[in-house]
């Protein structure tokens, strides 16, 4: 749980400090108030970015040259153990966070800790969007299964952007290094693709059965949806070996193209999260009910692999019952009941609510 938040100039939200408690706390106001801006900043603390844009200096209040952030996490009301996050993001000097007072590399060393989810209208773009959306979806569950997927997400995309490089080069004449240095990230690029695939496909696997459950809790058991990874290399119980065979064969057969376009055309940032209803894809074929449960049914399975092997998440709830009928707002707050996990619910009106709440924070 987050039990206190201190912030100065972060979006429209000048300065504040609130504490919080165990269970559901309500942060109720009109439209424009930073309600939104509120989550946000205990996203940030708790995972180390923004789920509103990718560059930190976005945050900052427009008449002040920084942001400063603080906060005090715990893994329970009764724990002695406190974990102090402080976070500043400057126009000009960049952004210095800090954990129990030791400077840290970056502020994505905040994630690990208390993880956070958060449900928002936004997450229909994950049903009907591009594959990068899904992708960040499921690499973010990957982090969640175990960290040192972070490390290897990262060594991917650095690898991916060093051969892309090579490639836009090549493509005039001046690649440096040559086809030697080209061999090596190519051949780098294998490994780590081999076991980023292994991974998601393991996620998959584990996450496939949880949401078609709960989209059956929301939406009924009519519809038959199912949730697959797509690749045109990577294929649901391959081993390693058989990956690592697939992707130099495919390589092989594009290795004319990617010198003609400057650009690596296969890999793990090329797959999709395919989601299907009765055999379509729900991208094309969903109503936006049956969209809308999808992406609440992905939300609740990443609290799930949040709680199975980090801790239990804090739940960030973005104005999502507005758009519900009666029956899914039951089941989403019996959910939310059950995993007994810190919830915080934003909403300009709390009669919309189908739940009781323990505190609530009236933002003007």
């Amino acid at each position: 749980m987050i039990r206190s938040l201190s912030l100065y100039s972060l979006r429209n939200l000048h300065e504040g400090h609130w504490e919080f408690g165990e269970g559901i706390t309500v942060i109720c106001g009109k439209n424009g108030v930073g309600k939104t801006s509120l989550l946000e900043a205990i996203h940030l603390l708790c995972e180390g970015y923004s789920f509103r844009t990718h560059t930190l200096s976005d945050l900052i209040e427009w008449q002040n040259p920084e942001l400063i952030l603080r906060g005090e996490l715990a893994e329970s009301a009764e724990s002695e153990r406190i974990y102090e996050r402080a976070l500043s993001v400057h126009r000009t000097r960049g952004t210095t966070a800090k954990k129990d007072g030791v400077l840290c590399k970056g502020v994505g060393s905040f994630f690990g800790t208390i993880p956070a989810v958060i449900m928002q209208p936004a997450d229909m773009e994950m049903a009907r969007g591009a594959p990068e959306i899904r992708r960040r979806y499921l690499d973010e569950l990957l982090c969640f299964r175990h960290t040192r997927n972070a490390d290897l997400l990262r060594r991917y995309r650095r690898v991916l952007a060093e051969r892309n490089q090579w490639l836009k080069q090549n493509k005039v004449g001046e690649a440096i290094g040559g086809e030697d240095l080209f061999s090596v990230l190519t051949a780098q690029l294998i490994d780590l693709a081999v076991a980023v695939w292994k991974e998601r496909l393991d996620l998959v696997k584990e996450i496939a059965p949880t949401i078609t459950s709960y989209y059956e809790m929301l939406a009924g058991k009519t519809d038959n949806v199912s949730i697959a990874y797509k690749s045109s290399v990577a294929k649901e119980g391959f081993s390693e070996e058989e990956l690592r065979k697939a992707f130099v064969e495919k390589l092989d057969t594009l290795d004319i193209a990617e010198r003609l376009q400057g650009i690596s055309l296969a890999g793990p940032h090329k797959d999709d999260l395919f989601l299907s209803l009765h055999g379509h894809e729900m991208r094309t074929s969903g109503s936006q009910g049956q969209c809308r449960s999808v992406t609440i049914s992905l939300r609740l399975a990443a609290s799930d692999i949040a709680s199975a092997h980090l801790v239990k998440p804090v739940l960030l709830l973005d104005d999502i019952f507005a758009e519900l009928d009666k029956n899914r707002r039951g089941a989403v707050a019996d959910v939310i009941r059950e995993k007994q996990c810190q919830v915080f619910v934003a909403t300009p009106r709390v009669e919309d609510l189908p739940f009781e709440t323990n505190s609530k924070i009236e933002m003007e």
